[in-house]
């Protein structure tokens, strides 16, 4: 009988132990946010933030949720415009980002990960793929996760803002960040 000695046994249950990250439940802590940047003509700068989003461990996914009535930008007339006649926040309340799990590279402890990977951007009725850049640093059980990507509303069937002859100019930069930790 072939039976395994010690010191060949420990890297195969490092192995073993490695793909652990990338299976383990994950729960996000609180405070998360999402921003965003719209730049236009003469110096237009837009910038609009929440921390009401909601991620959520699936099987084959990490699903972000962010309820598009809780955008806002510091001005309540333009977000009144912004969430009523450009994201129709009432018919279409969320924007949710799906990104594959596989596709992600879990950091072992006290390491950086980071990368672009394929994400279903869900916005305004309408299902698109876009990259998302990512980086995920872990401390213990917890990554701290930021990623950003880039959005053109007309891809969604969004009329672009525009208010007294100033158009945004698309693409849109949008951030996320939050902190998971391992159930």
């Amino acid at each position: 009988m072939n039976m395994l000695k010690p010191h060949r046994l420990l890297p195969l249950l490092l192995l073993a132990a490695l793909p652990a990250a990338a299976t383990a439940s994950l729960k996000a802590r609180a405070p998360a946010q999402v921003s965003f940047v719209a730049l236009g003509p003469a110096g237009l700068r837009i910038e609009g933030r929440s921390s009401d989003l909601q991620v959520t461990d699936r099987p084959d996914a990490l699903v972000v949720t962010v309820p598009l009535a809780k955008l806002e930008t510091g001005i309540s007339l333009r977000d009144h415009h912004m969430q009523e006649k450009y994201l129709e926040s009432q018919k279409y309340p969320n924007a949710q980002l799906a990104v594959a799990r596989n596709a992600i590279k879990f950091p072992a402890a006290g390491q950086t990960t980071e990368g672009t990977v394929p994400a279903t951007l869900a916005l305004h009725g309408k299902s698109k793929t876009v990259p998302v850049h990512y980086k995920a640093t872990r401390s213990g059980n917890a990554y701290d996760v930021k990623g950003d990507l880039k959005v053109d509303f007309r891809e969604f069937g969004i009329e672009i803002p525009n208010y007294l002859g100033a158009t945004v100019k698309p693409p849109v930069d949008v951030n996320v960040a939050f902190v998971l930790d391992e159930k």
